[in-house]
C-alpha cells in the first residue's frame, strides 16, 4: 500500500509499541478513522511480511519487535479492521458499496487482503490457520470483489487443504471458507473451486496405512460438499472427469499391458471412483429430496459410473487383485443403495467365491498376519495362496452378500430374486464346507437369515389387493419398513459392527507403533 493514497505519511521503521495499537483501534471504532486504519494496517503489513522471503521489513514504515507484539498486532488488525470497512465500504444485498474516498478505501482493503493472505502462507500452527481462515471467510465478499485476490484466496484455501501437515480442522475451515467463496461468485471462480478441490484431492489420495484412509475419507466428503454448491458446474466437471476414467479404463482393455493395468489399478484410480460415487450417492440419493434440481441434473451420469466401476472390477479378474474388486463392489454398493437403482453386484461377489483359489487349490499354510484389504488393491507376493489372505477375503465377500441382500430385503420380489444367489452360496457350501469350517457355518447363517425374510416379504404380500402391473403400488411396498430392520438387514448390520470394531483395533496399533 502506497504512502500518498490517504494522504498520511509514517515516520520509516517505527517500532510498533501496544500503546499505539490500542489507539488506533479506539480511534478506528469511535471516529472510523482512516488515518488510523492505514496505519494499522502498515504495521500489520509487517507483521505478516516478518517470515518472509522478500522479507519487506527495513523498507516498511513499522517494525514488529517480538512475538508478543506480534500477536496482538494481528489480533488487533483482525478485530478492528473488518469494523471499520463495515463502515466505509458496507455490504449491500450482497454487494461491496464503497463510501467516500473509493481509491483510498480499494487501497486498504487491497492492503489487507494482501497481508492476510500473506500471513497465512507463512504460518505452520494449526490453530492460527484456522483462525485467519475463519477470517477470511468473514470477510470473503471483498475478496469476492477483486478478481485477482478471489484467485489467490482459493489457491491458497486449496494449499491448506491439500497440506500434508494440515489437520482435519484446517480441512474443514478450507472447505467452508471455500464454499462461502463459490456461493455468489463468478463462473470461473466456481470452476476453479471445484477443478482444484477434485484435483487437490486426487494428488492425495494414495493409501500408505489404515490411518491415511481416515483422511481421504474426509477430503471426499469436503469435495462431496463442495459439489452440492452449484449444479451446472457439478455436472461439467462430473461429466468431463468420468469421462477421462471412462477412456483410461478403455485404453487400458484395447492394449492388455502391464503398464496399461498400472493405469487403472492404482490408489488415485480407484478414489477418483469413489469420489463421484459419493457425489452421485449423495446428491442423487441421500439429499435427493432436498436438491431435485442438482439430483435432476446429476442422476444421468449414474449409468456411466457403474458400467466403468464394473469394467474395473472385471479388467484383470486374478486372485492377487480380489481386494480391488471388493472395493468395487462396495462402490456399486453404496450407490445402488443410495439411489435405489438396482446394479447386479451380487454377481461380482460370487465369482470371487467360484474362483479356483477357494475351489480348486489348497491354500497355503502361514504365520503372516491378518491383510487389512481397506488398505490394499493386490495381495502383496507373500500373501498370495496363503490361507490368512483367503480368509481376509472371505469375511469381506460374507460381509458384502449381506448388505447387498439386505438392500434388496424390503422389496416385493425379493423371494424370487433371491433364489439364484442361494442356490449357488448353498452349492459352494456343500463343495469347500469342510475345507473353510467357521466360514461355512457363517453362511449358513446367513443363508437362514435370506430364508427369514424371503417368508416375511410373502407374508405382506398375501395382504397385497393389487396387480404385477401396477407398479406404483409395487414400488411402495413395505416402503415404512427399513431394510436394516428385516432379519438379513439386521444379520448385516452386525457384520458391520464387527468390521467398524476391527478397523478400529487396527488404527490403534498402528498409532501405537
Amino acid at each position: 500500500m502506497e504512502a500518498d493514497e490517504s494522504g498520511d505519511d509514517v515516520a520509516s521503521g517505527a517500532e510498533v509499541t501496544v500503546k499505539m495499537l490500542n489507539q488506533w483501534e479506539r480511534e478506528i471504532k469511535k471516529d472510523h478513522s482512516i488515518k488510523a486504519l492505514k496505519k494499522l494496517l502498515l504495521a500489520f503489513y509487517a507483521a505478516s511480511h516478518m517470515d518472509s522471503e522478500r522479507n519487506e521489513q527495513s523498507d516498511a514504515p513499522y517494525r514488529i519487535q517480538g512475538m508478543s507484539i506480534f500477536n496482538k498486532t494481528v489480533s488487533t488488525t483482525i478485530r478492528a479492521a473488518p469494523h471499520a470497512f463495515a463502515h466505509h465500504a458496507p455490504v449491500v444485498n450482497g454487494k461491496v458499496q464503497v463510501k467516500g474516498k473509493v481509491r483510498v478505501v480499494q487501497a486498504l482493503l487491497k492492503s489487507y487482503m494482501t497481508s492476510l493472505l500473506e500471513l497465512l502462507r507463512q504460518m505452520s500452527d494449526a490453530a492460527m490457520i484456522q483462525y485467519l481462515i475463519k477470517e477470511c471467510e468473514r470477510v470473503v465478499v471483498y475478496f469476492r470483489s477483486f478478481a485477482r485476490y478471489t484467485r489467490e484466496l482459493v489457491k491458497e484455501l486449496l494449499r491448506q487443504f491439500g497440506s500434508a501437515s494440515a489437520d482435519d480442522g484446517v480441512r474443514i475451515s478450507s472447505l467452508l471458507a471455500l464454499r462461502q467463496l463459490a456461493v455468489g461468485a463468478t463462473g470461473d471462480v466456481v470452476d476453479m473451486a471445484l477443478k482444484g478441490m477434485y484435483l487437490t484431492y486426487v494428488r492425495h489420495s494414495s493409501v500408505k496405512n489404515m490411518a491415511s484412509l481416515t483422511t481421504i475419507q474426509l477430503m471426499r466428503n469436503c469435495g462431496v460438499e463442495l459439489y452440492g454448491c452449484d449444479g451446472g458446474a457439478s455436472y461439467q466437471h462430473a461429466f468431463v472427469y468420468i469421462r477421462q476414467l471412462a477412456i483410461h479404463l478403455r485404453n487400458s482393455m484395447q492394449l492388455r499391458s502391464k503398464e496399461s493395468f498400472r493405469a487403472i489399478y492404482n490408489w488415485q484410480f480407484v478414489n477418483s471412483l469413489a469420489f463421484w460415487t459419493e457425489v452421485l450417492a449423495t446428491y442423487c440419493g441421500d439429499r435427493a429430496d432436498d436438491q431435485p434440481d442438482l439430483c435432476a441434473t446429476l442422476e444421468s451420469l449414474v449409468y456411466p459410473l457403474v458400467q466403468i466401476i464394473m469394467g474395473v472390477a472385471r479388467l484383470v479378474p486374478t486372485a492377487k487383485y480380489f481386494p480391488l474388486r471388493i472395493h468395487c463392489i462396495g462402490l456399486l454398493l453404496r450407490l445402488s443403495s443410495a439411489t435405489g437403482i438396482y446394479v447386479p453386484v451380487l454377481p461380482l461377489a460370487i465369482e470371487i467365491l467360484e474362483s479356483p483359489e477357494f475351489l480348486g487349490r489348497r491354500p497355503v499354510k502361514s504365520t503372516l498376519k491378518p491383510l487389512p484389504l481397506d488398505a490394499h488393491l493386490k495381495a502383496p507376493k507373500e500373501y498370495e495362496h496363503t490361507r490368512v489372505y483367503l480368509e481376509s477375503v472371505l469375511e469381506s465377500v460374507f460381509g458384502i452378500l449381506a448388505d447387498t441382500v439386505a438392500a434388496q430385503s424390503v422389496r416385493i420380489a425379493f423371494p424370487e430374486w433371491v433364489v439364484p444367489a442361494t442356490l449357488q452360496l448353498r452349492r459352494w457350501r456343500k463343495r469347500v464346507g469342510k475345507s473353510w469350517t467357521r466360514f461355512s457355518k457363517q453362511l449358513q447363517g446367513l443363508l437362514e437369515k435370506i430364508d427369514q425374510s424371503a417368508r416375511l416379504v410373502q407374508q405382506n404380500r398375501t395382504k397385497l389387493d393389487f396387480s404385477p402391473s401396477n407398479l406404483t403400488a409395487a414400488n411402495q411396498f413395505m416402503s415404512t419398513t427399513e431394510p436394516n430392520s428385516t432379519p438379513v438387514g439386521t444379520y448385516a448390520a452386525s457384520l458391520r459392527k464387527v468390521r467398524a470394531q476391527q478397523r478400529a483395533l487396527l488404527l490403534e496399533a498402528e498409532a501405537a507403533e
